[in-house]
């Protein structure tokens, strides 16, 4: 065991070109300036290479080569059927966004929202590009993708059947900002089909870089319209969807059951000694609207005076409708609300702005998959964010924890009466990265959710993972998310100031995933990821001296004969022999290989061979592992899982971030996940190798070392 009072750790800095990278992302390294001033020099429309227009781009199922929807299909530019193709007409307006036959009414809500706010709008559809001075067939759009913004480039060959566009439209026929914005978000995922079928907050997200939020309705549910009315005056995108298991469904209220709305704005009046709170809400088809109260025919509107009814009303088949507030609770079940992060939002953004936190990270089955039960044996082995919340948010109203922002999920109990501790306003959002791109291998996404555990103070300092196994148990759960197969996983947190671990998992143990987890305060606060460092404790790198027996000497200087150094061949034989009693009383088994000698030979020894002294060391280093694997191998079959390997490299010294370990645990794990004493061995050894190069940089050994990734990973091979 080493003691890990003497450390040498590897600090990891960003590389001089990735620090100073601020701009978006080129998707297939595609640049739309370069590109567009190539088309014009050589007097040719742009076509993607990246994306061709044809059945590929359609889809692979429904929509797919052979299927019957995409018989007849032509892909075309504006132009070939439009006399006079705009790229905007005048301003954009949520009336340009009205679908087609594809099922994205998410994707088109979110898109007709996002027309209410110009400044964001722009930042996904850049100015400066249209079908008159400077057209060369090539467009490009923004949109954010788990933690930065990627500039995506398309051509402008649209599918179209029978002279008309096949999917989204703009009211205006000859306007085509939309359906290019639909193209670009298909290439980003794949094809058209992917985007079948979606949550608004995911498109929401997409376009802002915002956190979305899910609310879900009951008849009763307090502070609805106090919460749309801040979320709009925050420039929040709203949206609100009617659930239904049997896809859309007309009502003979002029509703769609199973449909996204965009919702639009709010307004509160008095009529007489009634109070009355109308939400407007509009159809990305640009019909089929509600006819119920407050409809554009009813005659309520007649009670109005007309400065009021001139304001509000527009007698227009255009999808965009007024309904009154309990109206809204009746028909439709959820709320979707994306918070805008401080780089969209500006430097004084209304209402207060968000402070952040970014982390990307993976499951894996078998190293860090734990399922979601607490309980569960492998939990503690999921990734864990450890999050400090210092200030409290300012005093509000009692009224204002009355609605509906600490309940939402499944733990959102409202708090108990009475004293009033002081609350930190905290959004946790998890994202399954690129998750939909896989929808034509068959994949979904995955559910998924996380908890939030409070950590005493006096157990801070003790915090790592494989501590955690024996302390997470005993935590107080502080709070958690619902767990559902949605790409973005929210949750609005009331917490009192203090020591947090967030832990997000996927449902079922085994399952992997990308992930992406976000924090977002109304204050400052601290948030880092558990065992993100990377540090060896010196004990584990020079093992204690012990002579060898006289036998071994003497059997070490018979294979080396007159050169008195060993090949690896030659170790591969002396260490056959020499573990065979250490074998005997122990439960490891198996031989040391060829390949493995040859590394032992690398690491300890000098070029390709092996003296006295360097097999001293090794057969020290040898006896310690060996002891520390058999202790690890907890159900006594040789072999240890993932888990295990975990906390046998920290009981050996090594302590290693997240992605180091995963790493090594899918390096040197069999098809069955297991790691034999061998592969331990291998494991060891070139970490002692690695560690022990880094210190020749420090004076005595001992310290901190800073590599760039880029250096790190030139060292740090596991091939």
């Amino acid at each position: 065991m080493a003691s890990g009072n003497r450390k040498v750790t590897i600090q990891l800095v960003d590389d001089g070109a990735a620090a100073g990278a601020g701009g978006p992302q080129l998707f297939k390294g595609q640049n739309y300036e370069a590109i567009r001033a190539a088309c014009l020099d050589s007097g040719i429309l742009f076509r993607d290479p990246c994306f061709p227009a044809g059945p590929d781009a359609l889809g692979y199922d429904k929509l797919g080569p052979d299927s019957e929807k995409a018989k007849g299909v032509e892909w075309k530019r504006p132009h070939e059927f439009c006399a006079e193709p705009q790229f905007i007409c005048e301003d954009m307006s949520r009336t340009d966004v009205c679908q087609g036959s594809l099922g994205n009414c998410w994707l088109l809500a979110a898109a007709a929202s996002l027309t209410l706010y110009p400044r964001l709008l722009y930042r996904v559809v850049p100015p400066g590009q249209g079908f008159q001075d400077g057209y060369a067939g090539v467009f490009h759009f923004q949109l954010w993708q788990f933690g930065r913004w990627v500039d995506v480039v398309v051509d402008d060959k649209l599918p179209v059947r029978d002279g008309k566009l096949l999917f989204v439209r703009s009211e205006q026929r000859n306007e085509f900002w939309a359906p290019l914005l639909e193209k670009a978000y298909a290439k980003l995922h794949g094809s058209y089909e992917v985007m079948r079928g979606g949550h608004m907050n995911e498109a929401f997200v997409d376009f802002t870089g915002g956190v979305g939020e899910v609310l879900y309705l009951r008849q009763n549910t307090p502070g609805v319209f106090a919460a749309l009315r801040h979320a709009l005056a925050k420039e929040s995108l709203v949206g609100a969807t009617a659930l239904s298991d049997r896809g859309e469904i007309r009502t003979d209220e002029g509703l769609v059951k199973g449909h996204a709305y965009s919702v639009t704005g709010t307004h509160k009046m008095s009529l007489g000694f009634t109070k009355v709170r109308l939400l407007r809400l509009r159809n990305p088809w640009g019909r089929v609207e509600w006819s119920g109260p407050w409809s554009d025919s009813c005659p309520r509107w007649d009670m109005l005076p007309s400065e009021w009814r001139d304001a509000l009303l527009v007698k227009k088949e255009d999808g965009e409708f007024w309904m009154e507030l309990q109206d809204f609770l009746t028909h439709f079940n959820t709320v979707q609300i994306c918070s805008l992060s401080p780089e969209v939002l500006g430097p004084s953004p209304a209402g207060g702005g968000w402070h952040i936190h970014t982390f990307q990270g993976r499951w894996v089955r078998g190293f860090n998959s734990g399922g979601s039960q607490p309980s569960a044996e492998n939990f503690w082995t999921n990734p864990q964010f450890r999050l400090t919340l210092l200030e409290p948010d300012e005093e509000e109203d009692e009224d204002d924890e009355e609605g509906p922002w600490g309940g939402w999920g499944a733990a959102g109990a409202r708090p108990a009466r009475g004293g009033r501790v002081p609350k930190c306003t905290v959004l946790l959002s998890l994202i399954q990265r690129n998750r939909r791109c896989l929808r034509a291998k068959g994949l979904t996404y995955l559910t998924v959710g996380f908890h939030v555990f409070q950590i005493p103070e006096e157990l801070l300092g003790l915090w790592d993972s494989p501590r955690s196994r024996a302390l997470l148990p005993g935590l107080l759960r502080a709070d958690r998310s619902v767990f559902c197969a949605r790409r973005d996983v929210s949750r609005r947190c009331r917490l009192p100031p203090g020591h947090y671990l967030v832990v997000p998992s996927a449902s079922r143990v085994g399952d992997e995933a990308d992930f992406t987890l976000r924090i977002f305060s109304e204050r400052s606060h601290t948030a880092v990821e558990i065992d993100d460092v990377i540090s060896a404790d010196l004990d584990a790198l020079q093992a204690p001296y012990k002579p060898l027996e006289l036998e071994l000497a003497q059997l070490f200087l018979e294979l080396a004969g007159e050169e008195e150094e060993l090949n690896a061949l030659q170790l591969q034989t002396l260490i056959s022999i020499a573990l065979e009693p250490a074998r005997n009383n122990t439960r490891t088994s198996g031989e040391i290989g060829l390949r493995t000698c040859e590394q032992l030979v690398q690491c300890f020894g000098r070029g390709q061979r092996l003296a006295l002294y360097h097999f001293q060391e090794l057969w020290g280093h040898l006896l310690s592992w060996q002891a520390t694997f058999d202790k690890f191998d907890e159900d006594a079959s040789g072999t240890m899982n993932s888990c295990e390997l975990r906390l046998a490299l920290t009981a050996a010294g090594f302590h290693l971030n997240n992605q180091l370990t995963q790493a090594l645990t899918s390096r040197y794990r069999n098809s069955r996940l297991r790691v034999d004493f061998e592969h331990f061995v291998c494991c060891a050894a070139r970490l002692t190798c690695i560690f022990r190069h880094c210190c020749q940089h420090l004076d005595g050994g001992e310290g901190v070392v800073c590599l760039t990734h880029k250096q790190w990973s030139e060292v740090a091979t596991f091939s």
